[in-house]
């Protein structure tokens, strides 16, 4: 029952075809990708997958929230404080290295640490800690949300180059739909000269006008109009379901097409100016871009890697009701320092070669892309060209034909022209057209191929 459901949101968009034909509608190719770019479950996952990239870089971004800290160790024995420590504060990390925290310290108990006695009200300090050598520039924080950005705009890319080849393949469905539903209307129009022609032979035998013989190649002329006919409508409904398998509400319901649902008839897409060569601004290219920038700062990160870790940190001491007062002297402060440095660097050094070597072959693929999408762009327009050039001919000559039809016709009437001659002229004449319709699909397919191969289609 839900895959009956009626294709309205489509619908509601679609002018009527006049007052004579109210109930028939016509469906044009923009409203159909429009409707499968909204609502196609292909479509509606490559937008999550933007959604999510956005969470994760907000994600990333949690690294440098504020955090709070707090430690306490307490040791009692014998009714006997051996000792009571209690540290709490917060940290504020920051994104040029440098780390702010301010701090308190309530320490008591009879064997407390010398190094941890504090005035009787607490010891309160503020400072900071920064990295002088490994991580001044960059870390792995920094990165994490430089990469987090990288990968959103890789998203949007993939999103585009997602509904590039759904939006082509829908679209290429449609155009063969046209075509089939202009080669059926062509196959009943046949059938409409072989019908009309028949009923007046037999007519015509019957007043003896025309010998019975005639009769029998006509009904065999009408067979094969008829099977031309069904095999013209197979090809029809088939195109129809092959429509219909991209037609979807909000990416859970399959919808079907409305029986008096007709696409736009066929006409001549005529290519305009040549398209500046858009290889170099093609989704598929700016992926690639991407791809290179996330790889840069993965070498950047790897590169710092290569400096020791030198990192220094500095306090303000102050009693603990002066926490917030600036009553703080410059004698009263604690600092350290820490070194860290590998001798040979083998790990690091090897791994930032590898991520050159795959900046390097990243940079050869995006340049091989790039030379692919600009032939597929030339030889489109092209065959574009062509196609265009050859409609116009197959239109002329289908036209020919019609009028040496319609003449063939008028001298059988007249008793002038013989039955095979007007079959051959109508055969003549439906091939001709059949070829029209078939080229008038290149022009449409061509201009789609186009946009296809120019990367527009997922815009």
């Amino acid at each position: 029952m839900m895959k009956a459901l009626l294709l309205l949101a489509v619908l509601s968009m679609i002018p009527l075809l006049g007052n004579t034909q109210d109930t028939i509608r016509q469906l044009t190719l923009d409203q159909y990708l429009q409707h499968i770019r909204e609502n196609h479950p292909v479509a509606l996952v490559a937008s999550n997958q933007v959604d999510m990239a956005e969470l994760f870089v907000r994600q990333s971004k949690g690294s440098f929230d504020p955090v709070l800290l707090g430690g306490m160790d307490q040791k009692y024995y014998n009714g006997t404080t051996y000792y009571s420590t209690l540290s709490t504060g917060i940290k504020i990390p920051t994104r040029v290295g440098i780390d702010f925290k301010a701090m308190g310290d309530w320490n008591r108990g009879t064997y407390l640490n010398p190094q941890n006695r504090v005035p009787e009200n607490g010891l309160t300090y503020v400072g900071f800690e920064a990295q002088l050598g490994r991580g001044m520039f960059t870390d792995e924080r920094r990165t994490q949300i430089r990469r987090a950005q990288v990968a959103l705009n890789q998203s949007y890319t993939e999103q585009q180059l997602t509904l590039n080849d759904l939006l082509y393949e829908a679209g290429q469905a449609f155009i063969q739909w046209q075509e089939q539903e202009a080669q059926y209307e062509l196959a009943l129009e046949g059938l409409s000269f072989t019908e009309t022609r028949f009923d007046q032979l037999m007519i015509n035998v019957t007043l003896g006008d025309r010998p019975y013989v005639d009769t029998v190649e006509a009904s065999a002329q009408l067979f094969l109009r008829k099977m031309e006919v069904e095999q013209r409508r197979l090809q029809q409904q088939n195109a129809r379901i092959a429509v219909e398998n991209y037609l979807w509400e909000q990416g859970r319901i399959p919808l079907q097409l409305d029986s008096t649902l007709v696409p736009e008839k066929l006409s001549v897409k005529e290519p305009g100016a040549s398209l500046a060569d858009s290889s170099a601004t093609h989704p598929a290219v700016r992926y690639y871009d991407w791809k290179l920038s996330d790889l840069d700062f993965e070498r950047r990160l790897k590169a710092e890697q290569l400096k020791p870790q030198f990192s220094v940190n500095y306090n303000l001491l102050t009693p603990a009701p002066d926490i917030i007062s600036s009553n703080y002297s410059w004698t009263n402060y604690k600092w350290g320092a820490t070194f860290y440095m590998p001798i040979l660097l083998r790990k690091e050094r090897n791994s930032l070669s590898i991520t050159k070597t795959k900046i390097e072959n990243t940079r050869m693929e995006q340049q091989l892309k790039q030379r692919e999408l600009r032939t597929k762009q030339l030889q489109v327009r092209n065959e574009w060209n062509t196609a265009v050039t050859q409609a116009r001919m197959a239109e002329t000559i289908a036209n020919r034909y019609r009028q040496l039809a319609d003449a063939e016709r008028t001298l059988f009437l007249n008793g002038e022209s013989s039955l095979f001659l007007v079959n051959a002229r109508e055969i003549s004449y439906l091939s001709a057209q059949g070829k029209w319709i078939e080229t008038l699909s290149k022009t449409n397919k061509s201009r789609l191929s186009e946009l296809y191969v120019s990367g527009k289609l997922g815009l």
